[in-house]
């Protein structure tokens, strides 16, 4: 038996052909969902969602705050509170919170990588934990061993 010959190369600067519409693939929409039910919350600013080395796979930022930094500093920071736990001999890291001035950042951590949420000073706090861990138990139960969700913040 022959091997199937290797696709056409395109020239530089082309595209490989669309997805037909309406086609997407099903993790990408996944990721998007998560993201834009964490973005309802009220005084939630924005959130994205990042591989462990940084790459931004989505997000939904105000125009103010720049993506990449925000990328890497998510992953520096959950890799950080990962090997921290390990060290320390705790159990692993599965969210974080961060409270300044002017804001609160919530992180958590997913078998993709990590998702982040901005909120401003009057966020409810633990609605926002509750989303977040509904959204990282989702993430787990497509990409890893399922976990028990949340029904309501008063579970989390």
């Amino acid at each position: 038996m022959s091997p199937e010959p290797a696709p056409p190369l395109r020239p530089a600067g082309m595209r490989a052909p669309a997805a037909p519409v309406g086609v997407r693939p099903a993790r990408a929409r996944e990721f998007r969902r998560i993201l834009a039910e964490m973005l309802k919350i009220d005084r939630v600013r924005g959130g994205l969602v990042v591989a462990a080395d940084g790459l931004v796979i989505t997000s939904s930022l105000p125009s103010t705050v720049a993506v990449e930094p925000l990328a890497a500093l998510t992953a520096t920071l959950g890799r950080e509170l990962e090997v921290g736990a390990d060290r320390l001999k705790r159990t692993p890291f599965h969210t974080a919170l961060f409270s300044a001035d002017d804001g609160t950042v919530f992180l958590g951590s997913s078998p993709v990588g990590f998702v982040v949420v901005l909120g401003d000073r009057e966020v409810n706090v633990g609605l926002v934990q509750w989303a977040l861990r509904k959204a990282l138990a989702t993430l787990e139960g497509a990409w890893g061993p399922q976990s028990q969700i949340p029904a309501s913040p008063e579970e989390i």
